[in-house]
C-alpha cells in the first residue's frame, strides 16, 4: 500500500480517538505506520487469510476473538518457529481505540500530557514502551516526512468533547499529580465520586505539608 493511501485509511480514527483520549493524531499514525510495516505485518487469519486489523501487534484476545501465526525467531543462534496470539478487531477504529486505551496507565501520562507529538514521542520512549533505542526518532522522523501533524489541526466547527481550558485544567492537575491517571481526562464532566474528593483533597495537605 503506498504511504499516502495507509495514512488515509488510518488518519480519521485517529483524529476520532483524540477526541476522547487526546492523544496526538500525529503520533497514533506514525504508531500505526511503525507498528505495522505500512500495514503489510497486520496480522492475518493463516486459514481463512481474515484481517485481525491489529495495527499495533498488541496480543491476546479482541472483540472480534484472535489471529494465531506461527513466526521465526533466531534463540541462541538457532532458528525456531513461535506461535503468537494477537487480538482481532472488526475494524481500525476498535485497533485504534484499544491502544489509546493501553496508553492511559499512569506509566504513560506524559504522552497525554505533551504539549507537542515531539515530546509524546519521547515520552512513549522513555516511558518504555518500545526496546527500540532509535523509537522516538522515528516515529518524529515519520511525523516531519509525511508533515502527519496536518492531522493534529481541528477547525473550529469540529465536535470536540471538552474546550480547551477545560482539557488544560485537567492536564495540570495530572502533571501536579492531584489526579493519578490519564483516565481522568476523559470523565471531566463527569460527576466526581465523593471517594475521588476526598483524594484530591488529601493529595493538596499532602503537597501543603511537603512545602518548606
Amino acid at each position: 500500500m503506498e504511504p499516502k493511501a495507509f495514512i488515509e485509511l488510518v488518519a480519521g480514527s485517529a483524529r476520532q480517538t483524540f477526541l476522547n483520549y487526546h492523544i496526538f493524531p500525529s503520533i497514533t499514525i506514525a504508531q500505526a505506520i511503525l507498528e505495522s510495516g505500512w500495514g503489510q505485518k497486520v496480522p492475518q487469519d493463516p486459514v481463512t487469510g481474515r484481517s485481525s486489523y491489529n495495527l499495533f501487534g498488541i496480543k491476546g484476545t479482541g472483540p472480534a476473538g484472535s489471529v494465531t501465526i506461527t513466526s521465526k525467531e533466531v534463540e541462541n543462534g538457532q532458528t525456531v518457529s513461535r506461535q503468537s496470539t494477537f487480538k482481532a478487531y472488526y475494524s481500525y477504529q476498535q485497533s485504534i481505540d484499544d491502544h489509546a486505551q493501553f496508553l492511559l496507565k499512569p506509566t504513560y501520562k506524559n504522552v497525554l500530557t505533551a504539549s507537542t507529538p515531539q515530546e509524546a514521542a519521547q515520552a512513549l520512549s522513555k516511558a518504555g514502551y518500545a526496546t527500540d533505542p532509535q523509537y522516538a526518532d522515528k516515529l518524529i522522523r515519520l511525523i516531519q516526512t509525511y508533515n502527519l501533524t496536518a492531522y493534529d489541526q481541528f477547525a473550529p466547527e469540529e465536535p470536540s468533547p471538552y474546550p480547551p481550558w477545560k482539557l488544560d485544567l485537567g492536564k495540570r492537575a495530572l502533571r501536579e499529580g492531584l489526579i493519578t491517571s490519564p483516565e481522568w481526562l476523559s470523565k471531566l464532566d463527569e460527576p466526581m465520586p465523593v471517594w475521588a474528593v476526598l483524594a484530591v483533597a488529601l493529595r493538596l495537605l499532602d503537597k501543603q505539608r511537603e512545602a518548606p
